[in-house]
């Protein structure tokens, strides 16, 4: 049974930090927001298909790397690249920029959640329900990403607490 200890004021606080960080934020926070992209670029998904096609330029990916707090490793491996392809390219291919719009619409998900310190640490705990692995360990593979919002659905719904 966890307890909760009440402070001065009206206010009470947590002894438990699992779930001390697990409240909605009221945070706004879109994909073309994390991607730097003008609002309604990409709301549709004929949209999308154009934009991945087009590729997202270098300052998409800075941008999602500024409100992620992930570093240029971490993401590399995301879009399954090298560091130093990284390092020069100026406009991502079809491939990449999709995986971009799926990390950015994962993080607008969990930031929106957790906000941004909570839901990195969110990131780094292993659930029991993703096999008792970290969720940033399967931000490579679609299927992984998609896991990783259900989980965030889940815990939107009340499911889990």
């Amino acid at each position: 049974m966890k307890r909760y200890k009440k402070t001065s004021g009206s206010k009470s606080t947590v002894n438990d930090a699992e779930v001390a960080y697990v409240k909605k934020q009221n945070v706004d926070v879109t994909p073309e927001v994390l991607l730097s992209i003008s609002e309604g670029h990409l709301t549709e998904p004929l949209q999308r298909v154009f934009a991945f096609r087009k590729g997202f330029r270098k300052k998409s990916f800075d941008k999602l790397k500024e409100y992620s707090g992930l570093d240029n490793n971490t993401l590399a491996i995301a879009l399954a690249v090298s560091a130093k392809t990284i390092q020069r390219v100026q406009t991502f291919d079809i491939v990449q920029s999709e995986k971009l719009y799926q990390l950015a619409t994962l993080y607008a998900m969990g930031l929106s959640y957790f906000g941004k310190e909570g839901f990195s640490r969110w990131m780094e705990r292993p659930l029991f329900t993703l096999g008792n692995r970290k969720p940033i360990e399967l931000i490579d593979v679609s299927e992984g990403l998609e896991l990783v919002k259900a989980e965030i659905i889940r815990l939107q719904h009340g499911v889990g607490l």
